[in-house]
C-alpha cells in the first residue's frame, strides 16, 4: 500500500549534530508534504523546540498533528493546542523521583517557562543546548511532583544512564515506563505512554491504515514507532536496537540525508 503518513524523529534522524534540518531531508519533506503525504514529527521534545522545525518545514496550515514528549502528548501543529494527553500520576511522579534522587541524579520536568530541575549539570545544561528552552533550579522536588506530567527525565553520565535504566524500569513497572532517549538522557513516561502507541492513535483518528504509515527513527525511544509502522526505517548509524525492528535501513547516517533518501525511495519513488 502507498505511503500516506509519515511519522519523523528529530534529534539524531532529521537533523544535523548543528540541530539543524540536512538540506536533502528539507527538500523530500516538502516534495512529500506537497504530493499530498502527510508527514508529522514525532520526538520527545516539547511543543516549543519542535514549533519552528515543524512550521520550517512547512508542516503550518495543513491540519497536521505531532507527538510531542515521547508520546504523552499529540498536538494541533496550527494552534500547538493539545489534542490528547497522558500525565504520570501523582504516585508514579514521586516513586520515579524518590528512585533517581536514591541513585544521586538530578530530576527534571517542563513546565511554560521552561525546564524545572532539581540540580543543574553538563547534562541537564545540554538539554538546554538542545531545546533552547530556559533552565529554572527549584528548591525540592515537591515542586516538580505537585503538578501534572508529562514526562520526568533525568539527566547523567552515560555508563550511569545505561546501569540504572534496566533497573529503574522494574521499579517501575505498572505505574510509568522508562525509556533511554539519548545515552545522557532517562525518561519516565506516563504509562502506556509510547511514539508508538501515540503514532498508533493518529493513524487510527485519521483513518490510515498501519501498512501506510512509515516511521523514521534512530533511539530506544523510537522503537515502539519503528516497529509499528508498517514502514518502519532508520538511518544507517541508528542504536542497534533499532536496526534489528526496522524493515528499511538506509545506507546513510543521519547527518548526511538519510530521511531524504529514505522518503524518495519508499515514498516518492524516485
Amino acid at each position: 500500500m502507498p505511503v500516506r503518513l509519515i511519522a519523523l524523529d528529530l534529534d539524531d534522524t532529521l537533523l544535523t549534530p548543528e540541530l539543524r534540518i540536512h538540506p536533502a531531508n528539507l527538500d523530500a519533506v516538502r516534495r512529500a508534504l506537497d504530493s499530498g503525504v502527510d508527514v508529522m514529527l514525532a520526538s520527545g521534545r516539547t511543543v516549543e523546540s519542535m514549533m519552528p522545525y515543524a512550521v520550517e518545514l512547512g508542516m503550518r496550515g495543513r491540519g497536521l498533528p505531532m507527538i510531542c514528549a515521547n508520546g504523552s502528548e499529540v498536538r494541533d501543529v496550527d494552534s500547538g493546542e493539545l489534542t490528547r494527553r497522558l500525565t504520570l500520576t501523582a504516585d508514579a511522579c514521586s516513586a520515579a523521583i524518590e528512585a533517581l534522587a536514591g541513585y544521586g541524579l538530578p530530576v527534571q520536568a517542563y513546565d511554560d517557562g521552561g525546564i524545572v530541575v532539581t540540580e543543574r549539570n553538563r547534562w541537564t545544561d545540554r538539554d538546554r543546548e538542545l531545546t533552547g528552552l530556559p533552565i529554572r533550579v527549584v528548591g525540592s522536588s515537591s515542586e516538580i511532583a505537585g503538578a501534572p506530567r508529562s514526562k520526568l527525565i533525568s539527566a547523567g553520565e552515560p555508563d550511569r544512564i545505561a546501569e540504572i535504566s534496566p533497573v529503574l524500569k522494574r521499579r517501575l513497572a505498572g505505574i510509568a515506563e522508562v525509556v533511554v532517549s539519548k545515552p545522557y538522557f532517562i525518561e519516565v513516561l506516563p504509562a502506556g505512554a509510547d511514539k508508538g502507541e501515540a503514532l498508533a492513535w493518529v493513524a487510527g483518528a485519521r483513518g490510515t491504515p498501519r501498512e501506510s504509515v512509515m516511521a523514521v527513527g534512530d533511539a530506544g525511544n523510537d522503537v515502539g514507532m519503528v516497529s509499528w509502522a508498517g514502514v518502519g526505517c532508520a538511518p544507517a548509524d541508528a542504536r542497534p536496537e533499532v536496526l534489528a525492528v526496522a524493515l528499511h535501513v538506509s545506507p546513510l547516517p543521519h547527518d548526511s540525508g538519510a530521511v531524504a533518501d529514505l522518503i524518495d525511495r519508499l515514498v516518492l519513488r524516485r
